[in-house]
């Protein structure tokens, strides 16, 4: 399944991007709660009609810091 409407690209790749960054010590929220790539996917497939934007936290030197993922209304 396509995630067009806010990935660009597969569920596979979506999991593989975010284990890497998980991998890296980048937590990963979804809805103020600690999740893994897999919860990600599985809630966003789950819920295909609602919106879910990613939020690539930085600091100071522009490293991603935390991603999260939080529901547009």
């Amino acid at each position: 399944m396509k995630l067009g409407r806010r990935h660009e690209g597969t569920d596979a790749e979506l999991m593989m991007l975010l284990a890497k960054y998980q991998a890296n010590g980048v937590p990963i929220y979804f809805e103020d709660q600690p999740s893994t790539p897999q919860e990600v996917v599985n809630i966003m497939t789950v819920r295909e009609d609602e919106v879910y934007m990613p939020d690539y936290v930085t600091d100071n030197q522009n490293h991603v810091v935390q991603i999260r993922y939080d529901h547009v209304k």
